[in-house]
């Protein structure tokens, strides 16, 4: 696991308003991501992990509250 990633992508995404706990299963996706794998090792829960934390982010930008 990249540790660093892991940090900044939570300080980041709980900054722009993703609830903490979708924050932290996101980060530790992108943080465990393997670029010489399909989809970057990512299984379909791993994945779904990352939608919901950019439905949030999304949501946040547009001033739509979830």
């Amino acid at each position: 696991m990249n540790e660093r990633l892991y940090q900044v992508s939570l300080t980041e995404l709980t900054k722009v308003g993703v609830p903490q706990a979708i924050a932290e299963q996101a980060s530790l996706v992108v943080a465990n991501d393997d670029p010489t794998k399909p989809n970057l090792g990512r299984t379909p829960q791993a994945q779904e992990a990352v939608n919901a934390a950019m439905t949030h982010y999304h949501a946040n930008q547009q001033g739509v509250s979830q």
